[in-house]
């Protein structure tokens, strides 16, 4: 296992509700992130239509070694301005973790806030210095753009 952190922020004149309906639009993320968001797929949701549970297919590069991440991830409204996205294990024992939190501050402008923390099972030799940081920032400047185009 390989521990993975990162955050990255920045900001967005499209208003905090019109921001936490973007971030709870996970099927929609193939969209607006292609390079690292390959597939979406819901697979439940809430009375109010929102997902609650996705397979999601991520394709994370670093350097010359490629790997997609095929997660099960849980989908929540921790509270009006948080997003959370949390890995669901396979099966007892699986103790693989990926953590997405978006925090959103309302001002004159969106502040968005990225954090990303994980611990996943991958070769030994692939370096994962700096990784969550480029994650977490590719995310944020690909959320801008959409959200401000």
């Amino acid at each position: 296992m390989k521990d993975l952190r990162g955050s990255a922020s920045g900001v967005t004149a499209a208003p905090v509700d019109e921001c936490v309906r973007f971030f709870l639009a996970v099927d929609r993320y193939p969209a607006w992130y292609p390079e690292v968001v390959r597939t979406v797929e819901v697979r439940e949701r809430d009375a109010e239509g929102e997902p609650v549970r996705a397979r999601a297919v991520l394709h994370v590069t670093a350097g010359p070694i490629v790997k997609d991440f095929d997660l099960v991830l849980a989908v929540a409204l921790a509270d009006p301005r948080t997003v959370e996205l949390t890995r669901v294990p396979n099966h007892s024992g699986d103790d693989e973790r990926f953590d997405v939190t978006w925090r959103l501050e309302e001002g004159a402008r969106t502040t968005i806030r990225l954090e990303v923390e994980a611990s996943l099972s991958v070769p030994r030799f692939l370096p994962v210095g700096g990784i969550g940081d480029g994650m977490a920032t590719g995310f944020v400047v690909a959320a801008i753009r959409a959200l401000d185009a």
